[in-house]
């Protein structure tokens, strides 16, 4: 075994180590204070709030003439496959979408991060890539997306403004 080898299992191995330990009550306080970078993932498998609220990302186009164009819905939630409880990555753009909500709201509201430096932070690039990836008006010079919240089933439900972006260069 190289020495490059041994370095890279021993820093895996003490990640996993530190993982671990920042999961227990005494020592989770003190580790998510002192890892800044946020490199020791938090893992909670039982929400003490359960999900209950969906999240639908649109998009809209500034135009040349100076139009603003009506509000598109971007694809993310996709119908379910009959072995998706088998094998269904496309399920993965929702949680996306979700983490990448939930990681604004953090940095926004715990982190301090002021709302002009949110377009530089990783949630808010993704957000961005996901949204740039809808097909554009032939004359939009920029996009401007957001993310609207919704509660229940029904048509009448009410539909609220999570995040709104600034417009971007197309």
């Amino acid at each position: 075994m190289s020495v490059t080898a041994i370095v890279v299992c021993g820093a895996v191995a003490a990640w996993l180590i530190v993982t671990i330990a920042a999961h227990f009550p005494p020592l989770s306080f003190w580790f998510h204070r002192v890892d800044q970078c946020h490199l020791v993932p938090r893992w909670n498998f039982f929400a003490p709030n359960p999900g209950d609220r969906d999240y639908h990302l649109v998009v809209r186009d500034r135009c040349s003439s100076g139009r603003v164009t009506g509000w598109r819905n971007v694809p993310v939630y996709i119908p379910r496959p009959k072995l998706a409880w088998l094998w269904h990555p496309q399920k993965r753009a929702a949680k996306v979408l979700n983490d990448c909500l939930q990681g604004l709201r953090f940095l926004y509201r715990y982190d301090g991060v002021p709302e002009s430096s949110l377009p530089f932070s990783l949630p808010y690039l993704v957000l961005l890539g996901m949204a740039s990836s809808v097909a554009a008006e032939r004359d939009a010079l920029e996009l401007q997306f957001a993310i609207i919240e919704s509660t229940g089933h029904d048509a009448t439900r009410p539909l609220t403004c999570a995040f709104l972006s600034h417009y971007h260069r197309r």
